[in-house]
This record gives C-alpha cells, structure tokens and sequence, in this order.
C-alpha cells in the first residue's frame, strides 16, 4: 500500500559498514569512514555521501562508467554483503 511507512526489514554490522535493508527495497549502506551509499531498486538511482558530507546523485549506468572508484568500490562492498546475507538466508 503506498500509505504504508518503510520499515526496517534487516540490517546486519560488518566489519567496515552497516548494512540496512528497508522494506520499501531500497539499501542504505553507512561505512565507519562516515560515507555512505542509498541504492533504489525501482530507479536504479544511487545516492552517494562521501566522507564529508556532501551527497550526490547517480543512476546506476553512470557510475560503472565513470571512472569514480571511491563509488565503484563502496558499491562492490555492497554487493558482497547482500550476496553473503542472500545466501545464509535460511542455512
């Protein structure tokens, strides 16, 4: 229903970050370096907060094509943790 509030479904602490899967699909990812990554899953957008602060916005084609490492490398992090936390689901 689009009335419901999001809410938390998971979230998991891992050695660099805190993973928190909310109920609307969206991923926040906050590392310890106090930068961030959001992922969308229904616009493929992802919002960026890097170490100080500043937020940026990226849809998902930008990202792996444009050379930002300090993104790329956070969003490689992200997928290692959902792919383990996917596939411990239920073992």
């Amino acid at each position: 229903d689009e009335f419901d509030m999001p809410f938390l479904k998971k979230w998991v602490r891992t050695k660099h970050a805190i993973l928190f899967r909310i109920s609307n699909r969206t991923v926040q990812v906050v590392f310890y370096d106090r930068s961030e990554v959001l992922l969308s899953s229904e616009a493929r957008i992802i919002t960026f907060v890097n170490k100080l602060g500043f937020r940026t916005e990226h849809s998902l084609d930008d990202v792996l094509h444009s050379g930002r490492l300090d993104i790329a490398k956070r969003l490689k992090y992200t997928k290692d943790i959902m792919y383990r936390l996917i596939n411990t689901q239920g073992k």
